[in-house]
Order: structure tokens, then sequence, then C-alpha cells
């Protein structure tokens, strides 16, 4: 009788509740180069296994396999899927579910605000040679970066920098200048108090990426102190 039960709960929450139609394509409308998801709506009676992503021209094919649950599913894998990062132009994409249900959904993508920044710069940057401190950088689809600069002071205590700079025209490569701030804030360990929270602006940087999209050059003016580092991406295996 319990197995009855539940398998006609199930029967019915899939009929209601089915997968395929609470697939959401998120930004609903992306910018140009920016990550497109496809984000699986809330089911506790299916359980995400696995999810293939392929393309045929403006098409993308999201193929799941979902397993479905006589009672309700415990904790798996997160359903969202990684579309990819797509020029200007209007896709289509088709979702099916086990090979047999489907459904399509439409997204464009809108023009860059800067047609001659092509080239995505968020990730990690340091310097080989110099192992010990590196700059993490996101590179907004505005054309805007938020760099984190994780150093040392001359007392060998960790200290983060944060620059937040706008794209420069410069005839040296596409260049991000802007203020650089340092930061304070309570330990980690303990209750967080807002109060112990400080900003102070420390100076000024440029990031010039001059050779490509894998190396770059970190010009700064922080606490007095100038100075030219060379950075390239970091690849982490």
């Amino acid at each position: 009788m319990a197995i009855a039960t539940r398998l006609a709960s199930w029967l019915m929450t899939g009929a209601l509740c089915g997968t395929v139609s609470a697939q959401v394509i998120f930004p609903s409308a992306p910018r140009y180069l920016e990550p497109v998801y496809l984000v699986h709506g809330p089911n506790p009676y299916e359980r995400f296994q696995a999810g293939q992503v392929s393309m045929e021209g403006s098409t993308i094919v999201v193929r799941i396999q979902m397993m479905r649950c006589l009672d309700l599913c415990g904790p798996g894998p997160i359903g969202d899927v990684l579309l990819g990062r797509f020029p200007t132009g209007t896709y289509t994409v088709r979702i099916i579910e086990n090979d047999d249900d489907e459904v399509s959904q439409q997204f464009t993508v809108t023009q860059p605000t800067n047609p001659s920044v092509l080239v995505d710069y968020s990730g990690m940057w340091w310097l080989p040679s110099e192992s010990g401190w590196g700059i993490s950088i996101w590179h907004s689809t505005t054309n805007k970066i938020f760099a984190v600069w994780f150093v040392y002071d001359t007392a060998g205590k960790p200290t983060w920098y944060t620059l937040q700079a706008e794209l420069l025209e410069t005839s040296a490569g596409v260049a991000f200048f802007g203020p650089i701030f340092k930061t304070n804030g309570p330990y980690f360990g303990r209750q967080f108090d807002p109060s112990q929270v400080g900003i102070a602006l420390a100076g000024s940087g440029q990031l010039v990426f001059s050779r490509g999209s894998y190396d770059g050059t970190f010009q700064y003016v922080v606490d007095g102190v100038s100075g030219v580092k060379s950075i390239t991406r970091q690849i982490i295996d």
C-alpha cells in the first residue's frame, strides 16, 4: 500500500512539476561573452545525474539524465548547466531529458559595450618567479575590472588591496585604470563586527594587456611606493 501511494505521488509530481518545463535560462538577456546557464528547477522527486552540451549552428542541445525517485530524493549534484559564452545573436536551446521529453527556449545576446575589447581577463594572475603574491581579476561585461592584489607588508603580514578600474583608451594596448583601496576587518573566527571594517584610499593602479590574453603589466602607486610588475595568467591544472 505504501509503495503504491509513493508511486502515485511520484506520477502526480512528475506530471505537475516536470524538470524540463522548470528549466530557466540565466541571465535571460545575456551580454556579449557573458556566461549563460541552464538553471535546473527544484523537484524533490528527481535527481540530476548528468548533462551534455553540444552546438549545431545557433542551436544549443542540452541532454540531461535524471533519476526519478519513488520517495523524496536525497542530496545530489547541482543540476545547473553552463551553456557557454556567446557572441551577439539569437540562440535556441533544445532541452532533452532522458532522451524522451523535450522543450525549446531562446535567448538573445546583446552587442558588446566596446567592440575593441573581445577578451575576458577574469582569472588569477601572478609572476611565476615571485611566487607568494598575485592578483585576482574579475572583468565584467561592462568592461570594468575589480581586482584583489594580495601581497605582504614590511613586517611580512598578508595585506590585501583592491583595484576598481575602468577601461582606459591607450596606444599601449587594452588598459584599465582606477583607484586602489586598502581594507581591514575583524578576525574571521569570531562573530562578525561590521564596525571594525575599514576602507581607505591607498593609491592608484593600471592594468595593461598588450601581448594578448595571457600576459600583462601591473603599474601601481600604493602608500607612496611605485612599481611595475609583469603578470601572466596562472594556469591551474
